[in-house]
């Protein structure tokens, strides 16, 4: 094939030697170039392809071919890449189909190039509805906001919706704790999923905003702020009631940014939510501020500030801490005596000793999650356990906890609470640990009578048991634990009894663990039981004898 005055132009101009390579698909997956150490890829001039100046480019690092095509527009040289070779994915015959395509729409009846298809695409990405430009134009950081919990806080990286704990978390630093969060309802859904609802406030005298546009107009920025921190009102801790929130979004600086955290009359735990809730948003109003957006400001490399405190890190002494075992027998005798003043909650930090497992995951659990001696219609096919659904763990996988002599105690504490004649109505409250403050729902049926039904919600289960800890520190004279030290001393005494950590893993259900751990250490159900009663022998003080 005959070189033309297309080709010979461009290789004019290229520093290295083009390499003759037949064009087929066969040649170019067995091609692999002669790098030259100095430059990334190697072009190709590949002969038989029918189209002037298609070539082959591989890079350096990843060895990674693509289909390039030589352009010569306004007296220059160019390269557009069409697209990586894949085999059978990827090949000459939709190469030369994307080619021809551009070809089609960027050169005259003689084959000379008339536009340039870089130029286009970039036009391309400009080509937006006049809404949209709207939109971008002029955006300020509470405007973000507003359209960020109209979304219903999306996740930003994955799928779906942040968790219900997770919003609250973001929400507060957002919009704060004022009348506009008075009128919130934060669920989980089925799958985990944040859900956000409104409801009218009975303390304010203020009826059920209709939508998230209605609560902003009944609230507007820096109405309705309830609390005052330091002498000064809370303005400080949400950047909605803040001035920081009339900065217009493209306009963040790290500077900027900087002295709204400095402002801020709090410690450095609320000032790393603000910069999380920050980030959050940024990464959200992409969207809105076009393809000429300025770099993240919101990094805390461009702020440079203090991320945590080094005395509570991830490797300091204080969060490797475990609870000795003399120390959990105080703390098992104190909780029993407590179970008739804070009930339920003292009866979830003792299933929380001996099972391992989060709070979060206890007190979500249901009652019908229970699966007793001889009830085996579970996705485990087992009896004697509590199943722990997919839904509720931190891992999003399905789990469950072995019914053993421990963990049998505490479930026949829950039973003798129902004896009670102040607590029988919360027999019929779905959850596993109710709260002593449910309200049920009342409906009229037919007849006209009253008829009253707890639900599955957040109103009736319980949702923190800190007043419960906080009484049973105090009756022991422990100081400085908190109660997810629970499952790191449940996890070292898995590992102190069984010899492996591997085990010890299944029962607490972590899912990090070695390559070897995940392919070679096979468990199966009735061993995890086997397992479980060991550890179970660590907790000999939790025997109704020595109770």
């Amino acid at each position: 094939m005959t070189e033309s005055k297309l080709d010979t132009g461009l290789e004019t101009g290229l520093p290295q030697k083009l390499i003759e390579l037949k064009f087929t698909d066969y040649s170019i997956n067995k091609f692999q170039s002669d790098f030259n150490k100095n430059r990334k890829t190697v072009k190709t001039k590949i002969l038989n392809s029918g189209i002037k100046g298609l070539k082959i480019s591989q890079n350096i690092t990843t060895k990674k071919k693509f289909f390039v095509q030589q352009i010569w527009f306004n007296g220059k040289a160019d390269y557009w890449t069409i697209g990586e070779f894949r085999l059978d994915i990827f090949g000459i015959k939709e190469c030369r189909t994307e080619v021809n395509k551009i070809m089609n729409n960027h050169t005259d009846d003689d084959g000379l190039w008339i536009k340039n298809p870089k130029i286009t695409k970039k036009l391309d990405k400009l080509r937006i509805t006049k809404a949209e430009l709207e939109n971008r134009q002029l955006l300020t950081v509470n405007e973000c906001i507003e359209k960020l919990c109209q979304a219903n806080f999306p996740k930003i990286r994955k799928s779906g919706t942040l968790t219900g704990k997770s919003i609250v978390k973001l929400s507060l630093p957002l919009i704060g704790y004022n009348k506009r969060t008075k009128h919130l309802i934060h669920n989980d859904d089925a799958f985990g999923n944040g859900t956000i609802s409104f409801k009218a406030c009975k303390q304010y005298n203020t009826t059920q905003p209709k939508d998230w546009n209605d609560l902003f107009a009944k609230f507007p920025s820096g109405h309705g702020l309830l609390n005052k921190v330091c002498g000064k009102k809370m303005t400080g801790v949400s950047i909605y009631d803040h001035d920081f929130g009339k900065y217009l979004i493209e306009e963040l600086t790290p500077g900027i940014i900087n002295n709204f955290i400095d402002e801020i009359p709090r410690g450095w735990a609320t000032k790393n939510n603000m910069i999380d809730a920050l980030q959050v948003l940024w990464a959200n109003s992409k969207k809105y501020m076009g393809p000429d957006r300025p770099s993240n400001p919101t990094t805390r490399e461009a702020l440079d500030v203090k991320t945590f405190d080094v005395s509570r890190g991830k490797n300091s002494k204080y969060n490797r801490r475990k609870i000795e075992p003399k120390d959990l027998q105080k703390m098992w005798v104190s909780l029993q005596k407590l179970s008739l003043k804070h009930p339920f909650q003292a009866e979830c930090l003792m299933l929380m000793m001996v099972s391992g497992r989060r709070s979060t995951e206890i007190l979500k659990t249901l009652k019908s999650n229970v699966f007793s001696k001889g009830k085996k219609d579970n996705e485990f096919g087992m009896d004697n356990i509590i199943v722990l659904p997919a839904t509720i763990t931190k891992n999003r996988e399905n789990s469950f906890i072995i019914i053993t002599e421990p963990v049998q105690f505490v479930l026949d504490k829950l039973d003798e609470l129902y004896l009670r004649s102040k607590l029988m109505k919360y027999k019929f409250i779905p959850h596993l640990f109710p709260t002593t403050k449910s309200v049920p729902k009342s409906w009229l049926d037919d007849k006209g009578n009253i008829k009253r039904e707890y639900v599955y919600s957040r109103k009736t289960r319980l949702v923190d048991i800190r007043e419960c800890w906080k009484t049973m520190l105090d009756d022991t004279g422990l100081r400085n634990i908190v109660p997810r030290m629970l499952r790191k001393s449940y996890a070292s005494m898995s590992v102190k009894r069984l010899k492996t950590s591997a085990t010890a893993r299944k029962l607490t259900g972590h899912v990090k663990a070695s390559t070897l751990d995940i392919h070679y250490d096979i468990h199966n159900q009735e061993q995890i039981r086997e397992y479980a009663t060991q550890v179970a022998e660590s907790f000999v003080f939790t025997t109704k004898d020595n109770s």
